[in-house]
């Protein structure tokens, strides 16, 4: 690599001597002058098996590869930030697979859809940890392996935590080829043998390589692998995506402080209600008895507005007693608004999504939230979902069609949004509904002998069939 020089990280040696000191940080800050650092494409790290990885935007610091960490922290940290995340998730990753035809899925589709891994995940929470990974980093490696139990054909699908991967260093021609896994990347003081045996790499899958170039055989195992990359593409990064929300890294990190102040004012609330001065000469050991004193009765929870005595054996002339305020407002209050909003903002959501109701959404009505739901639906979600179709399972159903013969290529599949279809439109759709619709979009169990009967007005229901009859049957006037 040109520009600056490879840092090796001799794991091994390291693992040897956990005591030796490293020059690798595990301090994740952020630096306030570049708060979104750039990708150096000139500088790379060295793996333990002398293969070159890109770190996660290290910034000016080369040896500080924790990226990672700060924005794990940042959106744990933030109550706004993290709701957003999580309601995010949920929306976007709905539940299961439906059919755009409504066609029913076989049982052997619907067995691998329930059991896509050893941890006994299921598709419904493989897309809630890929869209929760996606909206908290914008990168998810998602690790394919295939082989055979018994004579059996297995596919096994697994969502990973970024903190344990890295990208590989570009080759020539400046592409990514293959992505490295190891416990290293999360920077522990301490490595075990174990930790070593477990890094891999592994290549990125791509629909225009040879199946050789795709998959690597473990041959310890007997088992194929490969990675798909799943990111959120931003101008100016080349190799590594970026969350949604990056504009607001610095309110959610803002949002923390200011709870944070306000923690250390309770935690260290020298408030005292009145203070009688007994003046006098004091000695420093006297002086300092007295702060220790004070300090030990007026920190703490349940030690506010009280009140400081301060006396002396050595006179006490001019003694006087002085009131204070000890009514305070919580600081950063208006300005903890403001962050919330620019972090709503920066996801693209709405704070009615994210559980925040404000005095001004009450009594607006249930139409007020569906219409939200319905703008979202268009804006957020579905081209979410889309996206994530077209470039994860898109290639992992073709795969496991190939391997496991399940048939999917038969189905238009979805991810299916059991959102209330009454409420997404102010137009009424109440005549275009079945009963069974209705009763499927409120989670009820289909009635068999509602077959086919449409709504028609509140509290009425008709059968196309008749109504057809009774049509015809009328004389015009």
């Amino acid at each position: 690599m040109q520009g600056s020089k490879a840092i090796k990280l001799k794991a091994q040696t390291e693992a040897k001597k956990p005591r030796k000191s490293t020059t690798v940080s595990n301090v994740a800050t952020q630096d306030p002058t570049k708060p979104i650092p750039f990708e150096n494409g000139n500088t790379a790290f060295s793996y333990s098996n002398n293969t070159d990885y890109l770190p996660f935007l290290p910034g000016n610091d080369t040896n500080n590869d924790n990226y990672a960490q700060l924005l794990l922290e940042s959106r744990v940290l933030s109550v706004t930030h993290n709701s957003c995340v999580a309601t995010k998730r949920d929306y976007c990753a709905g539940d299961g697979f439906v059919d755009k035809e409504d066609r029913d899925l076989n049982d052997q589709i619907l067995e691998w859809f329930g059991n896509m891994n050893l941890d006994n995940e299921d598709i419904t929470d493989l897309n809630k940890k890929i869209f929760e990974d996606f909206f908290t980093w914008g990168n998810v490696p998602i690790e394919l392996v295939r082989f055979k139990s018994g004579g059996t054909p297995k596919l096994f699908i697994y969502v990973h935590n970024l903190l344990d991967w890295r990208l590989e260093a570009p080759d020539d021609d400046d592409r990514v080829n293959g992505a490295i896994q190891s416990k290293l990347f999360r920077r522990c003081a301490f490595l075990t043998s174990e930790d070593l045996k477990k890094s891999k790499n592994l290549p990125l899958y791509s629909a225009n390589k040879t199946d050789k170039d795709n998959w690597f055989h473990d041959t310890e195992k007997d088992v194929f692998r490969t990675v798909i990359w799943y990111k959120n593409r931003v101008s100016g990064f080349d190799y590594y995506g970026l969350p949604s929300a990056i504009a607001a890294l610095i309110h959610q990190n803002l949002e923390y402080k200011g709870a944070r102040y306000n923690m250390d004012n309770f935690l260290n609330n020298l408030v005292a209600a009145t203070l009688l001065v007994l003046k006098g000469s004091h000695s420093q050991p006297e002086a300092d008895r007295i702060a220790r004193k004070i300090i030990g009765t007026h920190t703490g929870d349940g030690k506010r507005g009280r009140t400081v005595v301060l006396a002396s054996e050595e006179g006490i002339e001019a003694s006087s007693i002085q009131k204070m305020e000890t009514k305070t407002d919580g600081s950063f209050t208006l300005a903890d608004e403001k962050w919330s909003q620019k972090i709503i903002m920066a996801n693209q959501w709405d704070a009615i999504l994210a559980g925040i109701v404000s005095p001004s959404t009450l009594g607006k009505g249930s139409g007020f939230l569906t219409k939200i739901i319905e703008q979202k639906m268009i804006s957020v979600i579905r081209p979410a979902q889309r996206d994530l179709m077209d470039k994860v399972w898109r290639h992992i159903f073709k795969i496991a069609d190939q391997w496991l013969g399940l048939g999917l290529d038969q189905y238009d599949l979805e991810i299916n949004n059991p959102v209330d279809i009454s409420g997404l439109t102010d137009v009424d759709i109440t005549p275009a509904v079945t009963i069974n619709e209705v009763r499927k979009a409120k989670g009820l169990p289909e009635d068999p002998k509602m077959e086919g009967v449409y709504m028609k007005a509140t509290g009425t229901i008709t059968e196309p069939a008749k109504e057809k009859e009774e049509e015809g049957g009328k004389e015009d006037v």
